[in-house]
């Protein structure tokens, strides 16, 4: 049975993202300065968070100021502004120019893009050269081109276009990829500037398809599957107050915005009568998906999915008893269009508790007493649909204290046709002559710590062995070896299986009952290593792959690990360039920057439609408590959780 309430659309905390009257309010002052011109457009309209130092100390009722950040581009001269505004005195209070940067490709350019190459005369030949002359179901997928040094892209913000056939308007157009075949497009000026019509493939024509709607489908539907009913007669554990949630001991705050998608702010757990910080912020800040195929065009596929898009925009409404189950709670997102109106996203956010099997367990084998708990989790999640992709981002809450974000990667993979140079060595073969081509998603974590408070430090832990000698007569002896990571540039850390590495988040000014600095543990096990080599642009665009953990001082102006403006970047902002400053980093306000992620080298199963696939981390309480904090859960009762 499933039950859903919502969070309405009023501000009550300083951290609410713009509503809908909000984004209107803020494109208008935007409109009416004296830089703005009929062929201005709109990024980015959304909050402008207060200091850090006013959220600590603002208490529930009390007043907040209201102020927003917008991005604007004029897309006659390429111009792109960044607007500082007042929302409460209803005013523009500052602006400035951002030269050489190129905004985010969004929804409505995508759509006129895909319309514009379909009708554009060389497109059309290109076409008929490979026998398709009805282009009625045409898919052209508009990709971000990335920056590859080419001069007559330099002064350009473009698109790179690939090509899919369908036989029907419902068909899989990935079974019919039309290689060879590409377009360069102007997204400022709404034009095609050229048609790569590279080399002449055979379009695969077989259909391969996953809906319901197809009979092939339909017909051989199974019918053994039992129902699982999940029912809360009394309710769920937590409450919600605007934004706001509280389940058990965890209180905090989501947000959702347009670059990020879903972001949970100042995350808090009561500990006796203290509710006691553990991070400030975590949102996952950035993607990359390298492909694996250099010829043909397909060596520009390297969308920064974050960076270039926008996982917010591009989430899904979320339906009940489909994506969601039980008892859900829904927040809405709301993002503007390019102009400035708002686009409410419905139930871009879905939060539910799930049982999760055991929690703790003990025999006594002296007396056969039995106690055994049962956990549960809080999970908020969000959906995105990138293309061909979908990204589930799911973070889960635990009794004991651990926050873990799980990714799930499902959707259909993108594929190109069996060309003449590549063949099968850079991917795999899933349909015949349909290649899914070898790639990555490596995602990077922004996580605001503030263990304890906001004065933290970063550890890195390996496991050694003493030698061999007195201390160690039998070989049997390892230990823990902790550093701590002082500067930036030490804090560009790599995995190591060798010594079992990993890494902690301590305040070094408090202290558990051990008289040790009271810490969380960052379990990683989905760090992988990038594939592309390190003299290349995509090595500089993409550097935060470089490292599996990085460390910086917190500085609100530097949220974006690849930097604030990503499509067509050189790279010369983000977390590569900044920590080349060495800034000290402990004992002082910093951010835990984790990448992670996995490698795609498709497989038969993984098409027409992929299974979902799995990454993600935990931060783990480690000496954050002084003994388990979950010994207050009732016995487990027969048929359910506690």
């Amino acid at each position: 049975m499933n039950v859903m309430s919502k969070t309405s659309s009023t501000t009550s905390h300083p951290l609410d993202p713009l509503t809908a009257d909000e984004i209107r309010q803020a494109a208008r002052l935007v409109r009416n300065a004296d830089f703005a011109t009929d062929t201005l457009k709109f990024e980015t309209i959304e909050l402008a968070y207060p200091e850090k130092s006013f959220l600590r100390g603002w208490t529930a009722g009390a007043p907040f100021p209201r102020r927003a950040h917008v991005c604007a581009y004029d897309t006659a001269d390429g111009t792109v502004y960044e607007c500082r505004l007042d929302l409460d005195e209803d005013r523009l209070t500052g602006y400035r120019t951002v030269p050489g940067a190129r905004t985010a490709i969004v929804i409505d350019e995508i759509v006129t893009c895909a319309e514009n190459v379909a009708r554009h005369p060389d497109f059309i030949a290109a076409m008929k050269k490979r026998g398709i002359t009805d282009l009625e179901n045409i898919q052209v997928d508009p990709f971000s081109a990335g920056n590859f040094g080419f001069e007559d892209e330099e002064d350009v913000r473009i698109a790179h276009c690939y090509v899919f056939y369908r036989n029907s308007r419902h068909d899989n157009g990935y079974a019919h990829p039309v290689e060879g075949l590409n377009v360069l497009y102007d997204l400022n000026a709404g034009k095609v500037l050229k048609v790569l019509d590279r080399t002449v493939a055979p379009v695969p024509m077989d259909a391969h398809n996953y809906a319901v709607r197809f009979e092939e489908i339909a017909d051989n539907l199974r019918d053994d599957l039992a129902p699982i009913d999940i029912r809360q007669p009394d309710g769920p554990s937590f409450t919600v107050q605007g934004r706001q949630v509280d389940w058990l001991n965890w209180r905090f705050h989501v947000e959702f915005n347009a670059r990020e998608g879903l972001v949970l702010n100042d995350l808090q757990f009561r500990d006796g009568d203290r509710m006691r910080p553990v991070l400030f912020r975590a949102a996952v800040a950035e993607m990359v998906v390298p492909y694996g195929d250099p010829n043909y065009g397909h060596y520009r596929k390297n969308a920064f999915d974050v960076g270039e898009y926008g996982i917010g925009r591009l989430a899904n409404a979320l339906k009940l008893g489909c994506d969601c189950r039980g008892h859900i709670h829904y927040f809405d997102g709301i993002v503007n269009d390019t102009t400035g109106e708002p686009v409410v996203i419905e139930n871009a956010i879905c939060m539910h508790e799930e049982d999760d099997g055991m929690l703790w367990k003990h025999t006594d084998y002296m007396t056969m007493e039995v106690e055994v708990r049962r956990s549960r989790r809080l999970v908020v999640s969000s959906i995105a649909t990138v293309g061909n992709y979908e990204y589930g981002f799911y973070w889960n809450l635990y009794l004991d204290g651990t926050i873990e974000l799980e990714v799930k990667l499902t959707g259909i993979m993108n594929t190109g046709g069996m060309n003449d140079v590549s063949g099968d060595r850079f991917g795999t073969e899933v349909a015949k002559g349909v290649l899914a081509p070898n790639h990555l998603h490596l995602f990077c974590a922004r996580l605001d710590s503030a263990i304890d408070g906001d004065a933290n430090s970063a550890v890195e832990v390996n496991v050694v062995q003493p030698p061999m000698g007195p201390d160690n007569p039998m070989g049997n002896a390892f230990m823990a070896e902790e550093t701590v990571l002082a500067t930036e540039k030490a804090a560009r850390r790599k995995r190591n299986a060798e010594t079992e590495r990993y890494w902690r988040l301590i305040n070094p000014n408090r202290r558990n009952g051990m008289g040790k600095p009271v810490g969380y543990k960052l379990m990683a096990p989905s760090m992988v290593r990038a594939f592309h080599h390190a003299e290349t642009r995509l090595a500089k665009r993409a550097a935060f792959t470089d490292n599996h953990v990085w460390v910086t001082p917190r500085d609100p102006a530097q949220r974006y690990p690849a930097g604030q403006y990503v499509n067509q970047s050189t790279g010369d902002d983000g977390i590569g360039v900044w920590t080349e400053a060495d800034r000290p980093v402990e004992n002082t306000d910093i951010v835990l920057w984790h990448t992670f992620g996995i490698v795609h080298l498709p497989r038969l199963e993984d098409f027409p439609v992929q299974p979902s696939v799995k990454c993600g981390f935990a931060l783990m309480a480690d000496g954050f408590f002084d003994r388990n904090p979950t010994l207050n859960m009732p016995p487990s009762r027969d048929g359910g959780p506690a």
